[in-house]
């Protein structure tokens, strides 16, 4: 049976116009914002993938050990500066010295064939089987890299990107597999992985031309929920939240800290301001670790919602928020805090009548003389 297939170097010259393409897109935009060096990344990632989709079509006349290595690492390479460019963007320094290991692999992988076997034909094709597996297992690695080496949460583009890149191994394996098993094989390494180009070019592409714009988003989105001075979460941001918290294993502790007026009247409001954001930042991280969520309400009142076991753990997240404010050494003034605590109940839908109940503890703790936990 005669089987019609797509013209190679056609296609072959469809991915390099579109690699070229996006390597145009991405250092056009780093000219113009020098600071976001990832852009540069990026698009030197893509310049360099289409070196190799060059190289491929000019090493099918001559496949010599030195140009197959080069050419095979050279398309390894574009994989890890698509890697570095990620790592750039997260705040981290772009290159990891364990990145050389799959470069020179690959290389190295794909050499020995073509030094050790006899027969050319037979070497050729030996070589040609292990460098897709070895590109194969870059991209793999490249993609688990950026999906689960953000200090963030992956974001939509970030898994795109990611998903476009690891389709390619299980696409490597496949073109192995028809390439050796049958009579359409003929070719099948070359014209798998050219076939999913067509498609996976544009979405990894256009995944990292949306991964900056998401994060601007984001910052956006946060700067219109978070507290300009402490970064915590606001009341805006709190009512947007409040159904999602109004859950019976959560606790609410609604935080005063005592006396800040007279803070601000004797040290000045550039050392109260200190305190809202020194005690802002450790309480903080104590919602992060509990899972929880930290507002400011306004002025020297906080809220936290958090889950807790049952009241005795209530209890002892109030002591840990209590004993907050340790400040020896720390050049700020000295502060102490009340907690109201209060329960969600079950069949609560909202978190008003946990507050309000938080709001009568908060005051017995007032009137019993501050810095204590009233529940």
């Amino acid at each position: 049976m005669f089987v019609h297939t797509p013209d190679i170097p056609t296609l072959r010259l469809c991915s390099l116009l579109a690699t070229l393409s996006y390597a145009t897109i991405f250092l056009v935009l780093w000219a113009r914002r020098r600071n976001e060096t990832y852009l540069l990344y990026w698009g030197m990632s893509s310049a360099l993938y289409a070196t190799g989709l060059l190289g491929f079509e000019f090493l099918n006349a001559l496949y010599a050990p030195v140009g197959a290595a080069l050419n095979y690492g050279i398309v390894a390479l574009s994989d890890f500066l698509l890697l570095m460019g990620m790592r750039r963007f997260d705040g981290k320094s772009a290159f990891a010295p364990w990145m050389i290991v799959p470069v020179v692999g690959t290389m190295a992988a794909v050499a020995v064939p073509l030094m050790a076997v006899d027969d050319p034909a037979t070497a050729m094709m030996m070589s040609h089987i292990v460098g897709a597996v070895a590109l194969g297992s870059c991209m793999v690695i490249c993609a688990c890299a950026i999906l689960f080496g953000g200090d963030r949460e992956a974001g939509t583009p970030r898994k795109i990107v990611a998903f476009g890149m690891l389709v390619y191994g299980p696409t490597y394996l496949l073109s192995i597999w028809i390439e050796i098993r049958g009579p359409l094989g003929a070719g099948m390494l070359d014209l798998l992985p050219m076939l999913q180009d067509q498609v996976l070019l544009g979405v990894l592409n256009l995944g990292l031309l949306a991964t900056p714009w998401e994060r601007a988003l984001r910052e956006v989105t946060d700067a219109a929920y978070r507290d300009p001075l402490t970064g915590a979460w606001n009341r805006t941001a709190f009512k947007q939240q409040e159904a999602a918290l109004a859950l019976p294993r959560n606790s609410l502790f609604l935080i005063d800290i005592d006396h800040f007026k007279t803070i601000n009247d004797t040290y000045g409001h550039a050392a109260g301001d200190a305190v809202l954001t020194t005690f802002a930042a450790r309480i903080e991280a104590v919602a992060r670790a509990r899972d929880g969520m930290f507002v400011r309400l306004g002025g020297d009142e906080f809220v936290l919602v958090a889950p807790t076991t049952d009241d005795g753990d209530a209890l002892a997240l109030a002591e840990q928020v209590r004993t907050v404010p340790d400040l020896a050494g720390s050049g700020l003034p000295r502060y102490s805090l009340c907690i109201g605590l209060s329960r969600v109940h079950s069949g609560e839908t909202t978190l008003s009548l946990a507050m309000a109940r938080a709001d009568r503890s908060l005051y017995r703790a007032k009137a019993a003389g501050r810095d204590q936990v009233a529940a």
